[in-house]
């Protein structure tokens, strides 16, 4: 099948960076150039874009897949402010789903809640005894469930992160280091059949907003069926493998011997947690609990095993880091790695990256570490006024998310939207870093437009498929109707876009 498309075409390659022309064949781009340049008696279809503007197809560096498809459908309280709201949310749902279903609630923010804290066990129980409900915080860290839901994740009091009564009984609070454990045994329990479901909704939103490859945060369960089912979906999958321990050899070998991730997956821990959970691992106390350090999940040690394992394996790692002395633990441990193994161009990643010292942008710059930054983070979590984790921080918000300082330093960024902590929207990411409410932190366009397309693939070792219009790489590209390069800044988030194509073939059409 060969393919003739007309349009104004960002290729985002320095040496081709606008052309007339794309020639598409077998889902691969074969040659790009002026609009006379090719016969269109020779191709099979011709699209005739002249009047819209195409760029490569956005990629999205940081998705948690395995919560995701059930949090689109449950019950959306982004927009409430006190319990009594979110309960009668709740409440008008149970009416509606038959008894067992469970019920999930996104977009909960204690901190937006005029009482300032969660629904209780005892209010949820109120609701329903024989639904299992469980309110997932915005940034996946804390949840809270009801009693249904305790008992059916069979939730261990004596596990780290189980929050309990007087009685030594879970109160439904789960906490740091047991939130993403806890995912894990969440998609093991859900059927097959829901989980690929849950992907298709995903996967039909990504490409709604222009998204064609996804790199999906999730243990080895889930990303066996997200790689055995990929022929079901629109999108391309690139497997973070989560990893449920540092030193959990099992865990590890597994991936590093399976033949369809060896050296093709990036493997995951998490060093911290995050600030609203007062988990962030800060080198100064929180603003609001002068005691309080958050917290670290593992030992330099035990962090350094786990990297020196994937990295002996000529794999990625990938770290969440997010408060300020957990990014430089891991810059330690890294360190360390390449210190006693040097190998150019490694890669190994930090996700988020949120609040550095200017001691780590430069030691990360150093070392060739490789960030994966979610933009919109600024609008949701920071808040654009800065106000967001001032109460947990204080003015070390002035801090967060410094893409100037990091892009000066030559530092490879990928963007992401860290799924469902905020949208899937690269447009709308990159308005919002370009209005970093810190104007000396601010990205450009371009750069913006680099972070969601050919430097995003360099982050996952994808460059040689993904990321550009060029041949030789997949025919991968969105179709919008206004150029961004001439749209005001506050109006590049509404440019709509119109189709969205994966391997040449049309994936959405608005």
């Amino acid at each position: 099948m060969k393919t003739l498309v007309y349009s104004n075409i960002y290729t985002m390659d320095c040496t081709h960076p606008f052309v007339e022309a794309m020639c598409i064949e077998d889902g691969v781009v074969k040659e790009i150039g002026g609009r006379g340049q090719f016969a269109e008696q020779d191709m099979d279809q011709v699209l005739n874009y002249s009047e819209q503007f195409i760029f490569p197809g956005f990629i999205d560096t940081h998705v948690h897949t395995s919560p995701c498809g059930a949090l689109m459908t449950g019950v959306q309280v982004h927009g409430e402010t006190t319990i009594t709201g979110v309960l009668a949310a709740i409440k008008d749902r149970a009416k509606s789903e038959p008894s067992g279903q469970w019920i999930f609630v996104a977009g909960f923010q204690d901190k937006n809640m005029k009482e300032k804290r969660f629904p209780t066990l005892e209010e949820l129980d109120q609701i329903s005894t024989s639904h299992p409900i469980m309110i997932v915080h915005n940034d996946l860290h804390p949840y809270m469930c009801n009693t249904c839901a305790v008992e059916r994740l069979h939730l261990n009091p004596e596990v780290d992160g189980v929050e309990t009564n007087k009685k030594n009984e879970p109160n439904g609070m789960v906490v740091d280091p047991y939130c993403m454990p806890l995912l894990e045994e969440i998609s093991q329990i859900m059927p097959k059949d829901e989980l690929i479901a849950g992907y298709k909704k995903m996967d039909d939103y990504a490409v709604s907003n222009g998204v064609t490859t996804v790199f999906t945060k999730d243990f080895y369960p889930m990303q066996r069926i997200l790689w055995e089912n990929r022929s079901q979906f629109k999108t391309t999958t690139h497997p973070m493998v989560m990893i449920n321990g540092c030193t959990n050899e099992k865990d590890i070998a597994r991936v590093v011997e399976d033949q369809d991730f060896a050296r093709r997956a990036t493997m995951c821990v998490f060093a911290d947690g995050a600030f609203d959970g007062w988990s962030a691992s800060v080198i100064d106390p929180y603003k609001d609990r002068p005691d309080s350090f958050g917290m670290l999940y593992y030992s330099d040690e035990e962090l350094y095993a786990f990297v020196e394992r994937v990295h002996l394996a000529e794999m990625q790692a990938s770290v969440h880091a997010i408060g300020d002395n957990a990014i430089e633990q891991v810059l330690r441990v890294y360190e360390r790695v390449l210190a006693k193994y040097p190998r150019a161009d490694h890669r190994h990643r930090i996700e988020h990256f949120e609040c550095p010292t200017k001691r780590a942008i430069l030691k990360a710059a150093e070392l060739g570490v490789a960030l994966g930054m979610q933009p919109l983070l600024l609008e949701v979590c920071e808040g654009m006024d800065m106000e967001g984790y001032r109460c947990f921080i204080g003015d070390r918000v002035e801090r967060c998310s410094p893409y100037r300082s990091v892009l000066d330093m030559g530092i490879l960024v990928g963007g992401g939207s860290d799924f469902s902590v905020t949208e899937m929207k690269p447009l709308r990411a990159i308005m919002i870093g370009m209005q970093h409410p810190v104007p000396g932190e601010r990205f450009s366009l371009t750069e913006g437009l680099q972070m969601y397309t050919c430097n995003a693939a360099k982050l996952g070792c994808l460059e040689d498929r993904k990321g550009k219009l060029i041949p030789g790489l997949d025919a991968d590209f969105v179709v919008l109707a206004e150029n961004p390069y001439t749209t005001p800044t506050e109006e590049i988030a509404d440019i709509p876009i119109l189709k969205t194509y994966t391997f040449g073939r049309l994936a959405y059409e608005k």
